[in-house]
């Protein structure tokens, strides 16, 4: 190859970069003013949203000194309330994904044990009930591991047995 021709051939591939970076340059300006805007509306959300219990808690006069859980007279005393205050704190502090991974059944015990010990620091972390870890786990099973849990729901049919509700009952199996 001469050298007009790799010069020629260094030209389109830079041609050919300069508009790739040009298209990159364009997409990420895009998803800046997605996520602009996006930021503002969530921002916009919480200012109603802590606008919204300053206003209410004023009108009490009780409830300034003893919070909106303890003093209030309104529906914020109601269960399905502090249910949702607290989702929402517990949202607010787990911003980032932390997720349990699969399990495949693989026979090498040092695997399982390492799955295991990830799953209950996973567990501890997101503070998951009791009885919604049974079902959280089951889920992620995959392959081997996945028959193994539907043989042992059939044996426990068959058997007469109950359903395994707890985590430490399913740790023992």
């Amino acid at each position: 190859m001469s050298v007009e021709e790799r010069f020629e051939a260094l030209m389109k591939n830079c041609e050919f970069l300069k508009a790739q970076t040009e298209e990159k340059e364009a997409q990420n300006h895009y998803l800046r003013k997605q996520l602009e805007s996006s930021l503002k509306e969530r921002r916009k959300a919480m200012r109603s949203s802590s606008s919204s219990r300053r206003s209410g808690s004023a009108r009490g006069g009780k409830e300034e000194e003893e919070g909106p859980y303890l003093g209030s007279t309104s529906g914020e005393d109601s269960p399905r309330f502090l249910r949702r205050e607290s989702r929402r704190l517990n949202n607010h502090f787990n911003d980032f994904k932390i997720d349990i991974p699969e399990f495949e059944g693989k026979l090498d015990p040092d695997d399982f044990l390492e799955w295991l010990q990830t799953v209950e620091r996973v567990f501890e972390y997101k503070e998951i009930p009791d009885e919604q870890k049974v079902k959280v786990i089951a889920l992620k099973l995959r392959n081997y591991a996945s028959l193994w849990w539907t043989n042992l729901l059939t044996k426990r049919a068959r058997q007469g047995k109950g359903k395994i509700r707890t985590w430490e009952k399913m740790k023992a199996s």
